[in-house]
């Protein structure tokens, strides 16, 4: 992969734990480690993260640790301003929902329309209504 993109938080949850698409994941770390891939990602992922690995009953040490992996691979984040908030929030009032788009992606969802950076991540309504949602994906499953 080349080129300039936003990631999911799934892309660095699947890396560091070793998931079913750790494989995919490291594909994508390795070209940002290589220079091939310059990576972006919602200020909300880290919140995300932490809200997700909370809600799993992940201990606060274990959150810090996940968290710190996650700053060692080279990426930017980008400011969530007050206009990609509501942006986010319309989003999730069109879209949200049970087995629909969470609440924290259409932080990133929205993040990804603002800066006109593709989306990399594997979640499947993302992916199936990229045009509806105003944004590009690549779907980390098939990478």
């Amino acid at each position: 992969m080349k080129g300039r993109f936003l990631l999911d938080a799934d892309v660095f949850i699947s890396y560091i734990s070793g998931d079913e698409l750790a494989d995919h994941s490291e594909r994508v770390i390795r070209s940002i480690m290589t220079g091939m891939l310059e990576a972006f990602v919602s200020s909300m992922l880290y919140d995300d993260v932490t809200c997700g690995l909370r809600s799993k009953g992940v201990e606060l040490r274990v959150v810090i640790q996940v968290l710190t992996a996650i700053a060692s691979i080279p990426h930017t984040p980008l400011p969530v301003t007050s206009a990609i908030a509501v942006s986010a929030l319309t989003l999730y009032m069109r879209h949200g929902g049970p087995r629909k788009i969470h609440y924290f992606d259409t932080f990133h969802v929205a993040t990804s329309r603002a800066y006109e950076l593709p989306l990399i991540t594997s979640d499947a309504y993302i992916s199936e209504h990229q045009e509806d949602l105003g944004i590009a994906t690549f779907d980390l499953k098939e990478l």
